[in-house]
Formats: C-alpha cells, structure tokens, sequence
C-alpha cells in the first residue's frame, strides 16, 4: 500500500523539477503521477513527438526511488489538431479546455492510437512505472455531429438486427412514432427524455457509455503488449452516468476513483460532518471498485478546498486523512491525490495541492499526506493487506443501468437510485458488516447470507433465476419497492405489476403512493413507527408470507409494507418502502439477528474494518467517540478514546480478553 501525488513537470519551469521531486520524496509520497493532459508538450506538432522532458522526469523520480504511474494524455487534444481537423470536436465545443474533442471521431482515434504507441514504446516497461492510466474521467454531454449519429445507428443496427426489432424494443406503437429505416434515428439530446421515448434513451445511455469503453480498448490494446505485468487503469468518477464501469472489465486490470467528498452542497448541514463527509457515499464506490477483479486504487483524493462546487467548504481538520485511511482500510493498492502544487492559474487555480502556489510551503492536506506516511512506518509489514476470513458478509446489488433509467423517467421527483443504494449500505455498514458489491450479470456467491437488491426495477429471467437459485439454497433475499416491474427495455410486463417477481415474494403489489415533498407517513415495524415519503407500495400478503411492517395511517393504514417468504432454507422479504434511515437501518438490523450474523452497531458515521488480526476505527463524527477494543489491546495509531475525523488502528491478538 503505497501513497504519492500528481505531478504536471510540463507546467513548471525545469529548474524547478528536482526540487519538487525532493520534496515529493521527503514527505514520505512513495509515488508520483506524471503525463496527464499532456498531449500538446509530447506531440506540439503533427507528427513531431518530444519525448525526452517526460522520460527525463521519469527518471529523476526514479532516482528518488519514487513510482511512477504515467498516463495517456488523450482528454486533451493539441491546439494544431483542433485547428487542422476542426470536425473533430463535440458539437458546440472548441479549443481552451478538456474533453472537447469527439472520442468516436476517426480523425481523434488514428492521433490517439500514435501517440500511444509512442508512449508506450519510449516508456511501456520502465522499471520505474509500476502502472498507466488511460486518458481522465470519461464524460461528455451527448453530442450532435454526424459522426455521433452514424455511430449510434451502426451499434442499435448491430443490437437489433432489424428496424422493426427495434421498434418493438422502443415501444414505436406509443405515438405512433416508428422508424422505417435506421438511417432516420438520430441520437438524442440528453438523458432528460423531454417526453421523448425512454427506450430510446435508456439505449442512448448504453451506447454512450459503450462508445468510452470502445475508446478505452483503443489504448489498453496498444499497452498491454508493451508494458508488461503492470496494471492498466482509467480513473472513474463515483456513479458518473456517462460510464458503466463494467463496461470495461475486459481492459483494465486495476480499477480506479476520484473522490471529493468534501463539496459544501451537502443538505441538512446542523453539525460539522458536512466538513468531513458521508463514510457511506465513500465506501461504497471503494466496495465497487473492488468488485470488478479484486483490484482497486484512489487515484484521485480531494486535498483540501476544490475549486469547482460554487461552495468550497473548508475541510475538517484531519478529515484528509480519514480519507486516506479509509481507503487503505478498504484495500486500495494505492492513494493519490490531485495535485502536488496548488497552479497559479487556470481554471483550477483556487484547487489545493499538498503545497501552495511556492511549490514549498505544505498545505492542511499536506500535513496529512506525511502523517500517513509516518503512520504506515508502524503497521507491521503484511498487517494491512485485507486477509481471507469467514466473517459473513452482506452483498449490495448495484445495476448500473437502472441508474440510467430511473434519471430519465424517475416518475417520483424525489426518487434517487445513488442515495437509495447509499441507505442500504449504510445500514449494513452500521453493524459492522463487510459488504460486498454484487453485479447482475455475475453469480451470486452461495456463502452470502444476505443479499440486498434496491430498486432493481428492470430484470430478466436470467437475474430472476438467479435469485431464485441464492434462495432456495438458503440465502436470505431483500427485494424492495420498484424491483421487477420492468423488461431490460424498460417495458412493464402484461399482467399483474412485477409478474416475475411474485412467486419469490410471496404476495402481489396492489397500489404504490408518493406523499407530497411537505408530508411523511408512518410504517410501523415491530412497535416502532418510522418516517417514510418517497416511494411506498401496498402489498397483499398470500396466506403463509410473513408480515413485519404496516403503514400506521394515511386511508390504507394496516396495509402490508414489509413482507417474507420462506422457501426451504432461504427466504426474500419484500420491502415497499423508500423511507428514512432510521427504518432502514432497523429492518437491516432485524434480518441480521434473525440471521444469526455476528454484528457490532455502530454509532452513526463510524466505519469498523477487520484486516486480520488488525481493527480500524474511522470516526466520521465532529465530536469525540470511545473505541470498542478490549482493555488489553495494544494500539499502533490512536487510542481508547477516538478525536473527530479520528483514526484507530489496535491489534486483536494483544487483546487479552479474546
């Protein structure tokens, strides 16, 4: 587990390069990102490529026995290519950015795949670079050139064969709006349907995402005879519509992340947590990462105050970091951030770095980065690498493309698929729980006893059979409201309302209600009541199908909202509620006893990893909190007694008492 910065030599004068990288390495930074949107230093010219600088910084990192993560430099274009092929950039957008030229475009593709190829054959197995990150943050609004729409034509023409499978697919019949021929399909404007067709933009959202990965597999298949054993990534950015990250998994062998948690757009600010952040929103998409090949990094990690949010809060004190060691308690093979140096203009000149403008003086988040480096100095050698255990975890279905579809047509305004997700795992998260992403398209692994599915709205028969298989060899299913009403074309079934679903829930939906933005209802599980408004649904329970939870009032007061079925060992509750917290969290904690899982409930915004015989303690709370280890346990970093944004790592086996 190593940690290290970014670092742009070709925006500082050379002079400069050596005394930065000294202080690079005396801050305990054990690596060192370089090349990134560099594209018009390595190529100034057609054709004329300068790559001595870049090998040259390599090489004093090298020196200072720094790793070097090197990048290609694809999510900006050269001035002379934008001039020369103006037809290569997104509708409406011209040089003086990033991402602003058309990665589809045959123009972009062929420059794309020389200056790979020269990077890749200068410096693909320089025993310094331990790995390469292809391009930064795929993202562009839906573009409108021609290019883009041939595109989109020829990817539906090779999914549905024929126009009028596509027709059948879109549900043309509605609005009579048929296609005759695929020549007439345009690609849309954005995910906003604007009373447009849904499946056309369910689709849109597939392609485009496609069209990034197509671009990614670009690169990685030029690198990937080049640069060895070393791993290839492309940094994410946290449930980012414009890529399925899965869409990838055939191309990298390392996955990626971006994290500013720290955006002072927070709601509901009463205390200062929103200083230090959401653990649930972070370890999320760290368990996601870690989903796809078991390999995962925080490539980039918000330093301090960022430039870009309109609200650039000052971050707690020691919440940097927090960040950091959550990471690393999560697994990451590495922690980088953006950036060493805060620039002196540009867009991103009120960006922190781990120094300020001088390139000398350490920033708050620099002060951080070298605590950790310090800290690391005392885990022993091994201790920290996540080891094989039997504790049961909890899986968390995520299904990126209802994510897509519920931002076109969310038909509840307050309905949010991220945050949904985020509430149940921070519900299994507060017991202390691992938590293991699962993805629809993959086997659900037999020794997980709970299994949380939200909101999966479309499904299949293959993901329904799956289901089935994981309860009736004895695992525990949680459906909840808006899960099997729909085809993978976002089509609702013939019959009754998620027909596919029925037989493992063991009752039938009969009504769903959304309270107005200034009313909450009341779901009453085990004597308790619970706030709830955004989604409910009115279930009717057969006869041998438990019930735990009713509405307590509104006109169908006594109405079923929580239901299980059994099924030989296993059994799937239905939840019909998207409610507060605070019912979550009981109905999660309820199966959990009753599963017999081995749990520790947590206070809120605390995070409780087991890395072996080690404990590690985050405290997400502006305010002090006391740590559960026994008397005897000897701690390497912190105490009995954890500060706010604090960090306690102890070690089991002292623990006299165990």
């Amino acid at each position: 587990m190593k940690i290290g910065t970014y670092y742009y030599p070709e925006q500082w004068p050379r002079e400069q390069w050596e005394r930065d990288l000294d202080h690079i390495a005396q801050m305990g930074m054990q690596i060192v990102h370089l090349g990134e949107f560099a594209w018009g230093t390595i190529e100034p010219a057609e054709g004329q490529y300068h790559l001595d600088w870049l090998h040259g910084c390599v090489e004093l990192a090298a020196r200072r026995k720094l790793k070097i993560i090197l990048c290609t430099p694809t999510a900006v274009v050269p001035v002379w290519m934008a001039q020369k092929y103006p037809e290569i950039m997104l509708t409406g957008k011209r040089f003086g950015g990033r991402r602003h030229a058309l990665h589809l475009h045959s123009r972009v593709r062929e420059f794309t795949t020389k200056v790979v190829t020269q990077l890749a054959e200068r410096l693909g197995d320089h025993p310094a670079v331990i790995g390469w990150q292809i391009d930064n943050e795929y993202n562009a609004p839906f573009d409108q050139s021609e290019t883009t729409h041939k595109a989109f034509r020829a990817w539906l023409e090779k999914r549905y064969g024929s126009i009028e499978n596509l027709n059948k697919a879109w549900g043309c019949q509605f609005w009579n709006t048929f296609y005759s021929d695929f020549s007439q399909i345009l690609f849309p404007t954005s995910r906003d349907a604007d009373y447009r067709n849904p499946h056309e933009t369910l689709d849109a959202s597939r392609f485009w995402s496609w069209s990034f990965a197509d671009y990614n597999k670009l690169q990685a298949d030029i690198l990937k005879p080049r640069v060895g054993e070393r791993f290839i990534t492309t940094n994410f950015m946290p449930l980012h519509l414009d890529c399925d990250p899965a869409d990838m998994a055939n191309d990298l062998s390392l996955y990626s992340w971006d994290s500013y948690p720290v955006t002072g757009l927070e709601k509901q600010t009463q205390d200062e947590t929103f200083r230090i952040a959401d653990p649930a929103g972070i370890c999320m998409i760290h368990d996601q990462m870690a989903s796809y090949h078991n390999r995962w990094a925080m490539m980039e990690l918000q330093p301090g105050q960022t430039n870009w949010s309109g609200v650039p809060t000052l971050v707690y004190p020691g919440a940097v970091r927090l960040w950091i060691w959550t990471a690393l308690a999560h697994g990451a093979e590495f922690v980088t951030t953006y950036r060493y140096r805060q620039p002196l203009w540009g867009m991103e000149l009120f960006h922190h770095g781990l120094v300020g403008t001088d390139g000398v003086m350490l920033s708050p988040g620099g002060r951080q980065f070298s605590q950790v480096a310090d800290e690391l100095k005392k885990i022993p050698a091994g201790k920290l690498k996540p080891a094989k255990t039997t504790a049961p975890s909890v899986g968390l279905m995520l299904d990126f493309e209802q994510l897509w579809y519920y931002t076109t047509l969310p038909q509840a305004r307050r309905w949010n698929q991220g945050r949904f997700l985020q509430m149940w795992y921070r519900a299994a998260m507060r017991l202390g729980l691992p938590i293991k992403i699962l993805q629809p398209g993959r086997p659900i692994p037999a020794e997980i006893p709970l299994v949380i599915a939200p909101g999966i709205q479309m499904i299949d028969d293959g993901l329904v059979s799956k289901f089935q298989q994981y309860v009736t060899g004895g695992g525990h299913l949680l459906l909840t409201c808006r899960s099997g009403l729909m085809n993978r074309n976002g089509q609702l079934w013939e019959g009754p309302t998620a027909r596919p679903i029925l037989p493992l829930i063991g009752g039938s939906i009969e009504a769903y209600d959304v309270l107005p933005d200034d009313r909450t209802g009341q779901i009453e599980l085990d004597g308790k009541k619970y706030p709830w408004s955004v989604w409910g649904d009115l279930l009717y329970a057969e006869p041998e199908t438990r019930v735990l939870a009713k509405y307590a009032d509104q006109f169908y007061a006594g109405a079923v909202a929580v239901m299980q079925k059994k099924q030989g060992p296993g059994a799937t509750t239905y939840c019909g509620a998207f409610a507060e917290q605070a019912f979550t969290d009981a109905l999660v904690e309820k199966l959990c006893k009753e599963l017999k899982l081995p749990t520790t409930v947590l206070p809120d915004r605390v995070v409780l990893r087991t890395l072996g015989s080690l404990k590690v303690l985050l405290n997400y709370q502006d305010k002090p909190i006391d740590v559960p280890a026994g008397k005897n346990a000897r701690f390497l970093i912190g105490s009995k007694r954890l500060e706010a944004a604090g960090v306690a790592i102890w070690d089991e086996h002292n623990d006299a008492t165990k």
